[in-house]
């Protein structure tokens, strides 16, 4: 494990949610709460948890982000594959990649969660798991879980992203990479990531449940950076500040578009 590398406790379910990544600023550490939506045949599921509890007034600290969500049809059986997943992040979280060494999404095709982690240890933000069902035409439906690995990334056009990589080997291997684009939002978003879930992944895999923890520190020039931060911007006199935290929705084969907005609430450090 690289040097400098700490991960948050936290458990969860969904890929959806799989960041709606950084991104529960507000959310106390360990909590339970999360936001549920029901749409057409769909259940979706998706909140998460950020460590230390207290944030500074002005500025920021390095941050620990566990994130989470569940998918399922409601009629029962498999739900439909994901397709897109869009979230904007507030901006009261900052996402610092400068020095941190990059992964090329290239070097994480078809590998195994070793083979990643050595090709690309030195770029590791973070670990979980995931899980859900394949589903081939003529056969039964069957379960998959896997470990994932989140590395801080570029894609083939050079832009900056985080690369979830899945690796399984029950029933039989899989390996996929999740590659979520980062960009600017607008308004109160600061971040917004883009993935779009590779066509042959969404035409067997069908994903139920995912795990992820975020937090990195490093160290660049002599000087400690953490690839997460956040603050809590009340206004004077106030300890605390409530506000909109994440926007996501989610794109499923077959399915209207699922959105919802997570409101939250930071309290300010004594």
């Amino acid at each position: 494990m690289p040097r400098g590398l700490r991960l948050v406790t936290f458990s969860t379910t969904g890929l959806i949610a799989v960041l709606g990544v950084a991104l529960a600023w507000g959310l106390p550490a360990g909590g339970a709460r999360a936001e549920t939506v029901r749409q057409g045949g769909l259940q979706v599921s998706f909140g998460g948890s950020v460590a230390p509890q207290l944030l500074p007034r002005s500025g920021s600290t390095p941050v620990s982000v566990a994130i989470r969500g569940s998918v399922g049809a409601l009629a029962g059986g498999p739900p439909p594959s994901l397709r897109r997943i869009v979230v904007e992040v507030n901006r009261i979280g900052v996402l610092d990649r400068r020095g941190l060494p990059v992964c090329p999404v290239g070097r994480l095709r078809a590998a195994s969660t070793a083979d990643a982690l050595a090709a690309c240890g030195r770029a590791l933000v973070g670990a979980g798991h995931v899980g859900g069902v394949i589903v081939l035409p003529e056969q039964a439906p069957s379960e998959f879980g896997g470990r994932v690995v989140a590395f801080n990334g570029r894609l083939a056009d050079g832009r900056p992203a985080i690369l979830a990589q899945l690796y399984t080997t029950r029933p039989a291997p899989l390996a996929f990479v999740l590659a979520f684009a980062i960009g600017p939002a607008h308004g109160a978003y600061g971040t917004r990531l883009v993935a779009i879930v590779p066509a042959k992944t969404r035409r067997t895999a069908h994903i139920t449940s995912f795990s992820l923890r975020l937090h990195r520190l490093f160290d660049v020039d002599g000087e400690r950076h953490s690839y997460l931060s956040a603050g809590c911007p009340a206004p004077a006199g106030f300890t605390s500040a409530t506000f909109p935290l994440l926007r996501a929705s989610y794109g499923f084969v077959g399915e209207a578009t699922v959105s919802d907005t997570l409101v939250r609430t930071c309290r300010v450090a004594p």
